[in-house]
């Protein structure tokens, strides 16, 4: 095993090896957390492999090196129990293959299935294996835990995730730690084609609220639906954007028509442009039902866009009444009385504005500061075997 550790005084060179493993590389969050830390650790030199279910962020067409592995059938969308604990087997005899002629110093998985699978494959290697917890649905943080406990180190971008992971995931706190995620800073957009883009989104209304989300469960869009229903009487000039795709959008949009909303809600599809709309956004709207840390309410933020999101996790260490409101998950009159709360006070949004664009800017979000965190982590578990 090569040296990784350092000597007192030096700096630590020597690069690592590392295999991020994800459940599916798919549009999503977690995935482009995935990439982005994979190519800032790859340009400090050091060797990144990415394993997990082919999609479109990652596959051996994209990646020559990418380790395909059928974790996606590992968890939920495997069906069965015994179908999903043969894919498990089948997963970990093709990486264990896979390690025995490519070395790592460690193995960093995104969610159980990686997990469950790294940890079978490790046995008896003494490979450092860690899971980062990206949030889900409260009654399934128990599972994640039995899984999670069996890591050497469980990492969540979230101080109110990761007391859930101990408490009802009975995760040992030792081994628990919150490293936050790198936001990528907004890119350039010109004010003419901002103000273009939002006289065609207001079509003749006075307020534009942009959800920027995958358009499945998770994401309470039909919450959102219901508060658009709400406020359409009251208030009338609201307009509502939603950009993003995701299995779910046929129904949402048939919801929305089904409630005569077609003229205050709109569905975008996916976009690669998503800072755009919020910088012509009033004010960023997230109704889900679980998450970690958002990436798009650090967006929101960079783009001088106020926040209203129902209160999950790491969501409320992003919001304070300085930059929006939080809300209570599923609370129709809740999220419509803060919408409009803010909306009906330009002082008060112009105020939140930019306390949001100054909170952007702070360190936990930088990626530079956050992925070097990732790679002191490595660091230390490689460090043992060194």
């Amino acid at each position: 095993m090569r040296d990784t550790a350092c000597q007192p005084g030096e700096t630590a060179t020597v690069p690592l090896r590392v295999l991020e493993m994800g459940t599916q590389f798919g549009m999503g969050g977690i995935t482009r957390h995935i990439r982005a830390l994979t190519d800032w650790l790859r340009i400090r030199g050091h060797s990144v492999t990415l394993a997990g279910t082919e999609d479109v962020w990652g596959s051996r067409k994209i990646d020559r090196t990418f380790l395909p592995l059928p974790t996606r059938y590992v968890a939920s969308d495997g069906g069965s129990v015994p179908v999903r604990l043969v894919n498990a087997a089948r997963a970990a005899w093709t990486l264990r293959r896979w390690l025995a002629s490519h070395p790592v110093d460690v193995i960093h998985c995104h969610e159980s299935a990686p997990a469950l699978v790294a940890l079978i494959a490790r046995i008896g290697t003494g490979i450092p294996v860690a899971v980062t917890f990206h949030g889900s649905e409260p009654e399934r943080v128990g599972e994640f835990g039995r899984i999670a406990r069996h890591c050497d180190l469980v990492i969540t971008p979230s101080h109110r995730a990761a007391a859930d992971l101990v408490s009802v995931g009975k995760v040992p706190e030792a081994k628990v730690k919150v490293i936050g995620l790198g936001v990528a800073p907004a890119p350039d957009d010109q004010a003419e084609e901002i103000d273009a883009l939002r006289t065609e989104l207001l079509d003749g209304g006075d307020r534009l609220i942009v959800t920027v989300a995958r358009l499945l469960h998770q994401k309470g869009i039909d919450v959102l639906i219901d508060c658009v229903a709400a406020l359409k009487e009251s208030h009338p000039g609201y307009r509502f954007v939603v950009v993003g795709d995701g299995p779910d959008r046929d129904k949402y949009e048939a919801l929305a028509k089904q409630k005569g909303l077609t003229d205050r809600l709109k569905f975008m599809g996916r976009s690669e442009r998503p800072h755009l709309y919020l910088r012509a956004a009033d004010l960023f709207l997230l109704t889900s039902r679980w998450e970690a840390l958002p990436f798009t309410i650090v967006e929101a933020f960079q783009c001088a866009t106020p926040a209203v999101a129902t209160a999950c996790s790491g969501v409320v260490e992003l919001i304070d009444g300085t930059v929006g409101a939080t809300v209570p998950i599923g609370d129709v009159p809740a999220i419509c009385a803060a919408v409009s709360g803010i909306l009906d006070d330009e002082p008060r949004r112009r105020s939140m504005a930019a306390a949001a664009l100054a909170r952007s800017r702070e360190d936990r979000f930088r990626p530079d500061w956050v992925h070097a965190r990732f790679e002191e982590t490595y660091r230390a578990l490689a460090a043992p075997r060194a």
